[in-house]
């Protein structure tokens, strides 16, 4: 019993018992992929997987932890490159490799979404959405957890988002990199675990990175997408924090309370104060970014308005009648 467990007394009930069972051997998954939704071949990386899945779930359990060194030698390694560029008159142009970056991701959120999604919807269709979230039935198909352990890893190289930032000598705002090393934690730790909150985690990111990696891909491209794209893109991310946290503090409602959920208590734990921090930060960069700006320019323009109206008053002689008035 874990840590947490035994400090709210109560024990770790789930529907499935696939964290314990993958490790022992003691799971072994079809090749009959008709009983599956989505599309029916199995890909050689999906393969590769699907032999060595026992193994790659206990490194995951016994390795996840590297995810925290990676993030201290990422954090030091951008803000050092930022206090060295700073000495720099001008950044790097680096836009062919940035373009060929943005656009590999969003194949491969879009690739990911492509397998995912089917069984997603699949499940919140026909199981409803309480099972989609406290029930990981999507490892019965060992493509979906080839897909999610490839979305695990991904969250490293993603890093290198950060490097083109600095070394292009762009504004880094806390909310980047404070995302991207936290998600890189939380995914790496949970992953182990075998969660059921994992479909709702997986799928809302690669939908969501599917459009902003091409948007930014265009946008490096020098295509001048409208205003509303952007604020779009930002209120999904946002969307997707509040589901997040709504899952997993659901999901440790009904730990709390004994009741069966095919997550662990930590993950629980971890997973709704991490949503609900990045709901904070979402929310914080979008009213900064969006609303505060715009009230900005709405006083300047009905100032200007109103000393507009007040010279026009004032060139006018029935006009300086009606000021005399108003005084």
């Amino acid at each position: 019993m874990s840590v947490l467990n035994r400090l709210f007394n109560v024990d770790d009930v789930r529907y499935h018992y696939y964290y314990r069972d993958i490790p022992a051997g003691n799971y072994t998954w079809t090749h009959d992929f008709s009983k599956f939704p989505g599309l029916q071949i199995q890909l050689p990386g999906e393969a590769f997987v699907q032999r060595h899945t026992r193994e790659i779930v206990m490194t995951s359990n016994d390795y996840w932890h590297y995810s925290i060194y990676i993030s201290i030698g990422y954090i030091v390694t951008i803000f050092t490159l930022k206090f060295l560029m700073n000495q720099r008159e001008k950044g790097f142009d680096l836009k062919r490799e940035l373009i060929l970056w943005n656009w590999f991701l969003a194949a491969f959120s879009f690739m990911g979404a492509v397998r995912c999604l089917p069984e997603f919807w699949h499940v919140l269709v026909n199981d409803g959405f309480f099972d989609s979230y406290a029930k990981n039935t999507y490892v019965q198909d060992i493509r979906i957890n080839a897909w999610y352990w490839f979305f695990t890893l991904s969250k490293a190289p993603e890093l290198i988002d950060t490097l083109f930032i600095v070394l292009r000598k762009r504004r880094l705002i806390q909310l980047h990199w404070i995302h991207h090393t936290l998600t890189l934690i939380y995914s790496w730790f949970v992953f182990g675990d075998v969660p059921s909150t994992a479909r709702w985690m997986v799928n809302m990111n690669l939908a969501v990175h599917t459009l902003m990696y091409s948007y930014y891909a265009l946008t490096a491209m020098g295509h001048r997408l409208p205003r509303q794209v952007n604020v779009t893109l930002t209120t999904l991310q946002i969307v997707q924090m509040l589901f997040g946290f709504y899952i997993h503090i659901d999901c440790l409602r009904l730990k709390l309370m004994g009741q069966p959920c095919d997550v662990s208590m930590a993950v629980a734990v971890t997973g709704f104060s991490l949503y609900a921090l990045f709901f904070l930060l979402f929310m914080n960069f979008f009213i900064r970014t969006y609303i505060i700006p715009s009230s900005k320019k709405a006083v300047k323009a009905a100032m200007a308005n109103g000393n507009a109206i007040l010279k026009d008053l004032n060139n006018n002689k029935n006009g300086k009648e009606v000021i005399k008035k108003l005084q």
